[in-house]
């Protein structure tokens, strides 16, 4: 696909398979993508070209007043007959996005409709798609904030068993995304948002990275069109503290966008690497605690300045393999086991058991891999070279009033450390930590991002 044509949003939902330079066929379950200033009123017309005959809607409490009612006015007008599913508010500041959640849509969904209307932002979206899934129905999303990149993806990140998972759901067939409503969420959705776009400076050099220690397929075309969103939601910082139409739309495109490059690749590779890594670990951290945590695109955001920092001093470094076979020499398992037992509490057995699968602490295996990035460093180096630099993305999303520190939010210099250490052990992704950990120096960067707390 070329440049120009990848905002527009009618050819990325029509063009059905893309014959790609990288040897994949990509596409995407998308039918309609809408985004603009009163596109709501274009709600009814788009359930039409999708043959929907009645909705269930299913919003939040907060969502609800804000869009959902909106939405009630708008199908009133267009004579369609729909049910609505709103969560009661139980005390938290957010739904939690778990199994009982699911549950909830599933027992009190509508035999009689024909669709899943949600109404909301990333945490209904996300329990929508699994309740869509389950129920093997279509799911149509109203965004209320540009808070996240999951509205367009195949994925839902959910709490299972009291982790943070994410899991392979159904995509939504449409998603409309008006962005007058969404300009009027509440600052820290929009500052989520910025924060989960300023990411893909971070994933797409680990995506890259991985492709050549790990033999992981990779697209530089899609990787291209991240690179665009990313600079595309950037550019709208400055406008954000003013809730300016222009720089939200800028945002929620890129948002949107990314969403579908991952079900492109089949995979979150070009959107999430070391820096949504620490969310998910603080977020984990929290439910272990029995303690509320901040919005995803918050952490992510902390998380893409600690690792532009971790990229500025990797590429210092001149490795030997003399230092990474003392490293895996020293391993000790009993001691890994301890530290993810301390951090998680009993979710650590699950990812004990996934070494167990993997086996990244295999010795001979991290040999393999500290052959390989050795051969290659030159390499990799120029591929950290392509991230900014951290104090310049910084300047950026402070402009836009959001956090940049971890401290700010309430986390400890040891809170980030054990999220960088242990990144790398949550799910089956190498990362920029699992780099480190390979070739020595974990100790070493362990010690340097407590200093960026």
């Amino acid at each position: 696909m070329k440049k120009a044509e990848i905002f527009d949003f009618e050819k990325l939902t029509t063009s059905g398979e893309i014959d790609c330079a990288c040897g994949q066929k990509h596409s995407t379950d998308m039918k309609i993508l809408t985004v603009g200033r009163g596109v709501i009123e274009q709600l009814p017309d788009a359930l039409r070209k999708l043959n929907v005959r009645q909705p269930m809607i299913v919003s939040g409490p907060f969502s609800f007043p804000a869009v959902g009612k909106k939405v009630c006015a708008v199908l009133d007008e267009a004579d369609f007959v729909y049910s609505v599913f709103v969560f009661e508010r139980n005390g938290a500041k957010k739904l939690q996005p778990n199994e009982e959640a699911v549950a909830e849509i599933v027992k009190n969904y509508d035999p009689a409709c024909d669709i899943l209307l949600s109404v909301g932002s990333g945490s209904i979206g996300d329990v929508c798609k699994a309740a869509a899934t389950e129920l093997n129905v279509p799911q149509f999303t109203v965004g209320s904030a540009p808070s996240m990149d999951g509205y367009t993806s195949a994925s839902a990140s959910l709490e299972l068993n009291n982790t943070k998972a994410t899991v392979n759901v159904n995509a939504p067939v449409g998603v409309l995304c008006d962005v007058e409503f969404m300009a009027q969420a509440p600052m820290r959705l929009l500052w989520a948002g910025l924060g989960d776009m300023a990411a893909k400076t971070c994933s797409l050099c680990e995506w890259e990275m991985a492709s050549i220690i790990t033999g992981e397929h990779y697209c530089p075309d899609t990787a291209d069109m991240v690179k665009l969103c990313c600079e595309r939601s950037l550019s709208g910082a400055p406008g954000i503290p003013a809730r300016s139409l222009d720089s939200v739309q800028a945002v929620i495109e890129g948002l949107l966008l990314s969403g579908v490059c991952m079900s492109y690749v089949n995979s979150s590779r070009p959107a999430s690497g070391l820096e949504h890594y620490f969310s998910h670990c603080w977020e984990m951290m929290a439910i272990a605690r029995g303690q509320e945590y901040d919005l995803h695109g918050i952490y992510v955001g902390i998380g893409t300045v600690i690792t532009l920092n971790i990229f500025k001093k990797l590429r210092q470094l001149q490795p030997d393999r003399t230092r990474a076979e003392e490293a895996a020499a020293a391993f000790s398992r009993g001691a890994w086991e301890a530290r993810l037992r301390r951090v998680f509490k009993g979710t650590a057995e699950s990812f004990i058991s996934l070494e167990d699968t993997l086996c990244k602490n295999d010795e001979t295996r991290r040999m393999q891999r500290v052959d390989r990035i050795l051969e290659n460093w030159d390499t990799l180096v120029k591929i950290l070279e392509k991230a900014p630099d951290p104090e310049e993305l910084e300047a950026v999303l402070r402009r836009s009033g959001m956090p940049t520190r971890a401290s700010e939010i309430g986390l400890g210099a040891d809170d980030v450390a054990d999220a960088f250490v242990c990144s790398r052990d949550t799910r089956d992704k190498y990362l920029t930590s699992s780099l480190i950990w390979d070739i020595g120096y974990m100790d070493e960067f362990e010690a340097f991002v407590k200093g960026l707390a």
